[in-house]
Parts: structure tokens; sequence; C-alpha cells
């Protein structure tokens, strides 16, 4: 008998099934050679494509090898890069029941303590893995004692006869299909228990709120082990039967303008990502570009995971308004790995919504709505309103009362959209996903730590209760960050600093406040402590500060039982009332022309070396004086993301492809300039 919540969905397909393994057993069947998935690996080549058929022989083919070592309920940990291989280890894990883990694979100098306590904490005793990553971990782990008691299963080397060994299966509705994992803030990954219930949900409210069918075609870069990607892009598509084209994130970041041109060619209908995603498509493309473009077909831009901002969906359709892009097709949501994907969305083809509040107001908890044109007004982006059987209620965190009209509280969400809890951890799951409110103590909430308050049925964001950071749309914990810079730099103090957000150009920065130690008051170089907290962001966290500024010991805001107060903390560096020793915090973009760093197109160890001083001097808010050509980039705030930025445009100005690890393995401006020589004297030799 079909769930309530499909009791007006007229696909018989989906009214028939009770999970969401058995809706892809039953698309198998009936549309078995339909095309559900392209991947384009450096975003534009098609590599790789799968039919329904050929997704299930692959499903069938890991489902018998994950037979052989274990059974049903035991997790599985999924390390590929992005690729169709892990489509079908995914698939493959909920065909024969096992609980699939999906992790970022590590890299040589960063990730693995996360892939650690993943392992341990899932006690995953198998690994499905592609080659590649295989033999990267071979290399740099080997002797690895927790690797060494995991079974590998490398995808490529399965025996594609073996489909026919395959056992069926018993799935249930409340079957765990994944642990999604996400950083909690003490450092240790929690992983999010998700039902065959809560897939088939999820799949079935993004299927009615972005008006998904099968003419549908998803164009998305989004992380495949990520939820947003995984359910939002990858499962979706499988769910309803519909084209689905994928790139790397990496592919994406590299040259966004060829994820653009993918929804041209393929007349996309449904892309998105956080609200940075947009920005970057503004400032990495031109006009000209822009123009060669048919944007026309999309139905849904997306947008979520972080917070969203009225400017960025003006300038978007501004920009590539010469796109046929229109304000309609902008669509904002909202949700989290705790509910699956998603909880919140709009009226698909309708506008997105605004409301101006008064700022002083908001940062009481009240909300007074005012007109645009006032000079103390806020705006924010509404996230749409709850779908099928979905429950929000806006409640006072320390009450535990639901708010009044024109009151913000935290946002509590009940339904079978709510994963069942965090693994093996009860404490946490029942202060989080059993909360009661006062007069409702027979319904239990997941508690989000978001708060925001309704609308005339919208829902808006106003921020977060815990002092979250989101940046380019991924979630980092202040503890994390202080954590990582402290242990790794003995002259400043231990639970002496704050991570924080702040809002500058509509976009969120990181500031980084932290105590130094007595005995480095005087006689120490406090850049270079700046330098190497940089290095730890971009190396740990891959991310750059914004501004960081060193402070006195015992100055910085604190509890009576000892918690830093990263919002006073936040409070007293905007108003300029820190004990400051040092401050460092990037400049504003060097007033030159581009002539000033003009420098030779033909290759040599100078014109290389110039050209990434300049680079570095523009993009990291560097001066010239301050640059040490011996000195690890990581110092100047490379991260994952300038990485990609400057590999790209030192291969266009010189003429040759370099490798993005030339960028992210440490080096110094002047090892990249004898490696460049390197690659380039190769190429010669080629040719």
């Amino acid at each position: 008998m079909a769930f309530s919540f499909l009791k007006d969905c007229n696909d018989p397909v989906l009214t028939s099934c009770t999970t969401y393994s058995e809706v892809i057993r039953k698309r198998v069947k009936s549309l078995s050679d339909f095309e559900l998935f392209k991947f384009l690996s450096d975003g534009v080549t098609e590599d790789e494509s799968y039919t329904y058929k050929q997704l299930d022989s692959n499903a069938k083919v890991v489902g018998a090898e994950l037979q052989k070592y274990g059974r049903k309920g035991d997790s599985v940990l999924l390390l590929f890069q992005p690729g169709l291989s892990y489509v079908a280890s995914l698939f493959g894990c909920f065909y024969t029941g096992f609980v699939a883990v999906p992790a970022y694979p590590p890299r040589r100098n960063r990730g693995v303590e996360r892939v650690y306590t993943i392992i341990r904490d899932s006690g995953a005793r198998i690994c499905l893995i592609s080659q590649q990553v295989y033999k990267d971990i071979q290399r740099n782990f080997s002797q690895d004692a927790l690797f060494k008691k995991l079974t590998w299963i490398i995808f490529e080397e399965l025996d594609k006869s073996s489909e026919f060994a395959f056992k069926e299966v018993q799935i249930y509705p409340d079957d765990l299909a994944l642990l999604q994992y996400t950083s909690g803030s003490t450092g240790e990954p929690k992983g999010v228990m998700i039902t065959q219930l809560n897939l088939l949900y999820n799949s079935e409210y993004i299927r009615q709120t972005f008006g998904t069918n099968r003419n549908s075609v998803g164009v998305h870069w989004l992380p495949l082990f990520h939820d947003m990607g995984l359910i939002g892009g990858l499962l979706q598509a499988a769910y309803v039967g519909l084209l689905n084209i994928n790139m790397p994130p990496m592919a994406f970041l590299k040259n966004p303008l060829n994820f653009l041109k993918t929804i041209h060619k393929y007349r996309g209908t449904i892309a998105g990502g956080p609200n940075f995603s947009y920005d970057y498509c503004i400032d990495k493309t031109t006009h000209e570009e822009r123009a060669q473009l048919d944007l026309s077909s999309m139905e849904v831009f997306f947008c979520g995971a972080e917070p969203i901002r009225k400017t960025t969906y003006d300038n978007f359709t501004d920009a590539f308004n010469v796109s046929k892009v229109s304000e309609n097709q902008l669509y904002s949501c909202y949700g989290m790995a705790e509910t699956t994907l998603i909880v919140t969305g709009g009226i698909r083809s309708n506008k997105p919504k605004y409301l101006s509040v008064d700022a002083k107001s908001l940062s009481e908890n009240l909300v007074k709505v005012v007109d645009f044109e006032n000079e103390n007004s806020h705006i924010l982006v509404g996230s749409g309103h709850s779908w099928l059987e979905t429950n929000i209620k806006i409640v006072n965190p320390t009450t535990l009362k639901e708010c009044g009209k024109d009151e913000v509280g935290e946002i509590w969400i009940s339904g079978p959209t709510v994963a069942s809890g965090y693994w093996n951890k009860p404490e946490e799951t029942e202060r989080t996903f059993d909360a009661t409110i006062y007069g409702l103590d027979d319904v239990p909430f997941l508690r989000t730590g978001d708060l925001g308050f309704f609308h005339e049925t919208e829902l808006y964001i106003t921020g977060r209760i815990k002092d979250l950071i989101i940046i380019r749309g991924v979630n980092h914990y202040p503890n994390d960050i202080e954590f990582s810079i402290q242990k790794a730099i003995p002259e400043i103090r231990q639970n002496g600093g704050a991570a924080f957000p702040i809002t500058e150009d509509d976009t969120e920065k990181l500031v980084i406040v932290q105590e130094v130690e007595r005995t480095a008051m005087r006689g120490v170089d406090h850049g270079s402590i700046v330098d190497r907290i940089r290095e730890v962001l971009a190396e740990e966290h891959e991310l750059d500060a914004h501004a960081i500024v060193l402070v006195r010991p015992g100055s910085i805001p604190m509890t009576s039982s000892g918690k830093i107060q990263h919002r006073q903390s936040k409070y007293e560096y905007l108003n300029g009332d820190l004990s400051v020793v040092f401050s460092w915090s990037k400049t504003k973009e060097i007033e030159s022309s581009d002539d000033d760093f003009l420098v030779s197109k033909i290759p040599t160890e100078d014109s290389i070396r110039e050209w990434v001083i300049g680079w570095i001097m523009r993009n990291q808010g560097v001066s010239r004086e301050d640059i040490d050509p011996d000195k690890n980039i990581l110092s100047y705030g490379i991260d994952s993301l300038a990485a990609v930025t400057l590999e790209t445009e030192i291969s266009k100005q010189f003429g040759f492809q370099w490798h993005i690890s030339s960028f992210i393995l440490n080096p110094t401006i002047n090892k990249l300039a004898e490696e460049g020589m390197e690659i380039y004297n190769e190429e010669e030799m080629l040719d």
C-alpha cells in the first residue's frame, strides 16, 4: 500500500513502492534502455554514460562482491573520485541492504584524520574504492594500521560476470541506506542515519517542489558524496527517470563557463548550488561569453546551503539577461543533512520572495516589516514553505514554547524527511532529534540550530544559534578552526582564539582573533605567526582569512565557565575594542593598471616567478615587500579555490597545462617557477 504522501502522485511506479530501492528496480524494468547518467570528467568531454540497464547490471556486480564479505546492515566506506563507478557502488549497497558511507578520498597532506574517524565511528570493515584512489592510499598510507584492517573492493577489478551471483535481498522502509557524515563542533564527524523511507520521501519532496518529470535534464557539479549533489542530483534523477549530466566540482571551479555551456548544449532544466556559485559564474565569465549562451531552457536555478543574498540574485539576472535568464528561474530552498536534504522550497516559476525588515528589531529577535528604501532595513530572501507531511515550528530555544507572530526563533522540523538520528550517539540524537515543544509533548522535533520566522507562509532564515561559519556553501565550526591553529603554532595560547564570520560586500568572510603567549609579546615576528595561521587555514580547512588579529593574553571575551564568547569577540572586532598586538587584513584591490603586472609570455623562471608574485598581490591582498619567493604559497592564503584559479590563469598566461596538484602540495614561488620550466621543456621535446 502506498504511503499517504504519495496519494496525489499519478506515477504508478511511485505509488506502488515503499522504499527508494524498489522504485529503482521497477524503473529498470520499464525504462531499461533510458540513458540516465552522463559524466563529463573535464566539464566538456562525455567520458561515461549509464542506462538504467547498465546501472542495474553494475550495481548487481558490486552487490555480489559485497555479499562475499558481509551481510545486510554492514557499513561500507565509499572512496571514489567523481564518476559513475561511485554511482554503481552506491546502488550496489542499496540493492544488498549494506549501509553506504560516502566520504571524500584523503589527500597526501589533508583529510585523512576525517576518514579515520568515519571508519572508527561507522564500524566499516569493507571499502569500495576506485583503482586510482586505492593506488593513492597505498602510496601515501600503506603502513596505516586502520587501513590495513579494511577489505578493499576495487571497482575496476570486479568480474562483470558475477552479476549472476547476486542474491536478491528484501529491503524495508526503516532499513538504513546511508550514513551521511557531517562535521561536529568538536571536530568529530557525526553520521546522520538516512533510511530508505527518508530517501523515498525526500525524493518525492524534490519531485514536487522542483517539478521534475521525465523530460527534465539535470546539470550538476556538486560533490556526489555530499547531500545536495547526492540526493538532489544523483538520486532524484534515478527516482524520476530523467537525464542527469554531472561533472566534478573541480571542473566547475576551474571554468564555470563549461558548466553553463553544458546547460546550453543539453537544454538543462535544473541546476544550482550555494549562493557563492552564482557570484562565481558572474566573476569568471565575460559579457561576450554570456552572449553566446541560451539558458532559457532552465526551469530551476536552485540556491541553498548558505545565506542567500538578494544582491546575488539581482547581479546574476542582470549579468545573464543576455543569456535569457529571468528572475522566475531562481529558486530558493532550505535543508540540511539531518533532514535528508530539502525542507522548504517555493512554487516553481514564481519569482523569489523578499522581505525588508528593521535591522535593530531583528537583532532583538523581533520582525518589523519596513519599506525597502528604509535606511535601517535589512533585506531577507524567502526560502519557500513546507510541503507534503513536513511540519515546521518556530520555537523559543530557551523556553521551548512556540513563538508568536513576528518573533524570531529556532526552526524545528518533524515528518518523514527527518533522519533517524546520529549513528552511535544516543545522547546527541535525543538532544537534537527528539525535542518536544511545551504543550506538544507527544510530537518529536528536530532542532536545527537555525533561526528564522514565517511571514505569510514563507520561511525566512535570519541566522544561527551556534557560531557556525558557512563559506562557499561549506560548514566550518569555529572550534575546529581554532584547534587547528593553536596546535600548530606554539607562540599562541590554547583556548585563546575566536574564529567568526563577518559580512562584507554581501559575502561571508572569515576573521581570526587570537591571543599570543606572554613570551611572544615582544621579540617575536608577529607577521610570521599570521603567515603560519593562513597556511594552516589553507592546508587543513581550504580557507583563507579576511583578517587576523593577534591580541594580548587574557583579553579574549570568555564566559565564567571558560568558554570563548564568539559574538562578543566579533562585536569588539567590528568596533575596534580589541587589545591588539598585531593586525593583518586583506588589502583592497590594488590600485594599478594591468600594465603594472605585465610580464613576458615566453616561459622562463624569471617570468613565471614575476607573474606569480603579481597574481598573489592582485588576488590575495599581499604587498610586494611581504612576498618571499622561498615561502610556502599556502602562507598567502592559497586555498583550494584560489589554487584552481591560479592554475587556470597561469596555464593561459604561458600556454601550457599545469596540474592543480602543483599548487596545493605546499610549493614555493621559486619551486613553481622551476617546475613550470620542467613541464614546458617536456612539452617542447614531445612537439
